[in-house]
């Protein structure tokens, strides 16, 4: 009898879509809290940003960051940049996206929950051959109390993108997200067929709200995978990174007004309405 060999075909189950779909990257954020959206940002763009980080980096030894803290969560063989207005140009006019801030205001401020939104961080995320698995966590955690208040309620309080500079690959350490784990009790825990590879090209964003479990997955590869994170938060809740320490006080002045706002720089120094 003849032997049948049986080939397994990986297939990611994250929806794609493209820029110009908003309505089914909405739709999709609803059901499954996370969405890839292809071709977002021209290879030139990516190449610059690289090419503006490359020298701090470069400067980096595995397993650390620029601001000095580390433990496991954060990986053993990643690089981790901060106050990336200062480092790059290209940043203001990344942060304005048109698609990112639609999203985010759609999610958080025309869902009643905000005023406005603004930046909570943005750091560059460098996977090194030899990272594994990070562990499984949902970035609204980072503002427990409200998280819960809000999750309970059918909320949102935050909307991020992760950028990817170079290819996320099932082997490179594409980020791993669980669909439709925004819904979930708090405390329940994906089994290995609920996760997902976020496999998508350069210049392609993993678009995800915050309640969705996920993490960095594991580089088996000799080449670095590179992701540019941003979180838009509810205007109300404080951010994780203070631009005026991470970034220099001038680079972050000569932002756009629009810019500048997003990273909690006003007139007079208030946030009055948020």
């Amino acid at each position: 009898m003849q032997n049948l060999s049986v080939i397994l075909i990986w297939e990611n189950l994250l929806r794609t879509h493209t820029p110009q779909d908003v309505e089914a990257i909405l739709a999709a954020l609803a059901q499954d809290g996370a969405c890839i959206v292809a071709d977002v940002l021209p290879h030139d763009l990516c190449d610059r940003l690289m090419a503006d980080f490359s020298h701090a980096l470069g400067e980096q030894s595995w397993g650390t960051d620029d601001l000095g803290y580390r433990d496991n969560f954060y990986g053993n063989k990643t690089k981790r940049l901060h106050g990336l207005f200062s480092h790059s140009e290209e940043m203001a006019n990344l942060l304005l996206t048109p698609l990112f801030v639609r999203l985010a205001r759609s999610i958080l401020v025309d869902s009643g929950l905000a005023r406005d939104i603004r930046l909570s961080n943005a750091e560059l995320m460098v996977l090194g051959q030899g990272q594994t698995n990070q562990e499984m966590h949902s970035d609204a955690a980072s503002w427990y109390r409200a998280q819960m208040v809000e999750r309970a309620a059918g909320q949102e309080i935050l909307v991020s993108v992760n950028c990817a500079l170079t290819d996320f690959t099932q082997t490179n350490g594409a980020t791993r997200v669980v669909p439709g784990s925004h819904l979930w009790a708090p405390d329940r825990q994906p089994r290995e067929e609920e996760i997902e590879l976020a496999v998508m090209s350069r210049g392609s964003v993993l678009v995800y709200t915050g309640n969705v479990l996920h993490s960095g997955g594991e580089n088996r590869e000799t080449d670095m995978r590179v992701g540019l994170y941003m979180g838009y938060a509810a205007s109300w809740l404080r951010p994780l990174e203070n631009q005026l320490l991470t970034n220099r006080v001038e680079d972050v002045l000569r932002l756009p007004e629009a810019a500048q706002q997003l990273v909690d720089v006003v007139p007079g120094g208030f946030t009055v309405f948020a």
